[in-house]
């Protein structure tokens, strides 16, 4: 099966970094000595990968993945060996990748300036976002300045979240709390952007580790 192998990506995936951080030093890679280490360990990755690529022939690459199922799968292993731990295994998820942990109260720019020292690590994908309000949609300057910020810092693929919430009683969208604004329903459809791409409502298409991952975003400007 070489000839089909050579044609794709054999990706080594890559989740929970800033807890990897927390466990060995204490603090993530939001502080100068945590980046430090982190660029040691993604360079390590990067190498290695390298190296298989030579020997084989094949197209291998660390890949910084969202692990959809194995966020949640993989903390409640960690927890059942460990317990729970401060900062380390306290929520249902690892977090994405080489992400600043979603709970991390930072702007847009020291969240770009944080992750953009590592996307350069991936030779296989990553994505970096930010979460904003959903009144953004009024101030289409303030988007075009964020989005050309994430330029500047040569992230390869940037997204920016805002809520999207739809009544399904009346038809009404924006961001929603309990119940519409409009109509007073309460049976609200709720999109958002839990990883690399839109699904349907995030309460019945993603496991207890996302759905609590995404509840835990702070916004970031």
């Amino acid at each position: 099966i070489r000839s089909a192998l050579k044609h794709g990506t054999l990706a080594v995936g890559q989740l929970g970094l800033a807890e990897t951080l927390q466990i060995l030093i204490g603090e993530n890679h939001l502080t100068e000595r945590g980046m430090g280490l982190a660029k040691r360990i993604e360079a390590l990755f990067r190498d290695r990968c390298a190296e298989f690529k030579k020997e084989y022939m094949l197209n291998f690459g660390v890949y910084y993945t969202p692990a959809e199922n194995l966020c949640y799968t993989a903390m409640q292993k960690f927890k059942d060996k460990y317990g729970i731990i401060p900062d380390i295994s306290e929520h249902d998820f690892f977090t994405n990748s080489m992400h600043v942990p979603v709970w991390e109260k930072v702007d847009f720019i020291k969240k770009i300036d944080t992750e953009s020292q590592l996307t350069g690590y991936s030779s296989a994908g990553s994505i970096t976002y930010v979460e904003l309000e959903g009144s953004v949609k009024n101030n289409l300057e303030a988007l075009e300045s964020i989005v050309l910020y994430a330029m500047e810092h040569d992230v390869p693929y940037f997204a920016i979240n805002v809520p999207n919430d739809m009544c399904e009683k009346c038809g009404f969208t924006d961001e929603i709390n309990d119940k519409c604004p409009v109509c007073g329903g309460t049976k609200i459809k709720r999109l958002r952007r839990v990883t690399g791409y839109l699904t349907g409502d995030y309460k019945t298409a993603f496991n207890k580790g996302k759905q609590q991952e995404t509840e835990l975003r702070v916004k970031h400007g």
